[in-house]
């Protein structure tokens, strides 16, 4: 019986993915959820990855509070897994809501709350991508030379790790603030 709602779940989580793909948010929610519900309780990772998922559509349907809930689902199964990568990647997730949201202390609490994963694990991508966040939420905040100092040391760390693309962004938020810090 259990390997039949295992078999269940990975079609609806297909399904799930399919409906993303096509743009259909809604459908996706939907099949994640019935994925859920058919997981059993001893398949924690992927009913983290689905809760995962889910806050990510649901972010992009402005759905900020549900999101905030599948985030911090995620992030509860992630540490009893005790994968700190993707527990600091949920922590991001849940403070880059809050920030969506303009909600500056709770998304730079949740920031400094990845950001120390990170560090404490050696995960310079992780460190780069949390700098920038703070770096952004610092410089909506008006502080600005602060923000500076973060996306300093988010762009030396994209370069250490090969990610040019977030590495010319940086570069570009450098020269944004740059021109503030010059008034």
């Amino acid at each position: 019986m259990e390997q039949n709602h295992y078999e269940r779940a990975r079609q609806m989580n297909r399904a799930g993915g399919e409906c993303l793909e096509k743009g259909d948010f809604e459908g996706a929610i939907e099949n994640f959820s019935k994925a859920l519900e058919f997981l059993p309780e001893d398949q924690l990772e992927s009913k983290a990855r689905l809760h995962n998922n889910k806050g990510h559509v649901q972010v992009r349907l402005k759905r900020y509070d549900d999101a905030l809930s599948s985030f911090k689902q995620a992030a509860e199964a992630y540490d009893k897994l005790g994968n700190q990568v993707l527990l600091g990647e949920q922590f991001g997730n849940i403070g880059s809501v809050y920030r969506d949201t303009e909600q500056w202390e709770a998304a730079l609490e949740n920031y400094s709350k990845s950001l120390a994963i990170f560090t404490k694990i050696g995960h310079k991508k992780g460190v780069a991508d949390q700098c920038s966040n703070v770096g952004y939420a610092h410089f909506r905040q008006g502080q600005v030379e602060s923000a500076f100092r973060f996306f300093q040391k988010a762009k030396i760390l994209y370069d250490e790790v090969g990610e040019d693309k977030k590495s010319q962004l940086c570069d570009h938020n450098l020269q944004a603030v740059k021109s503030y810090l010059e008034k």
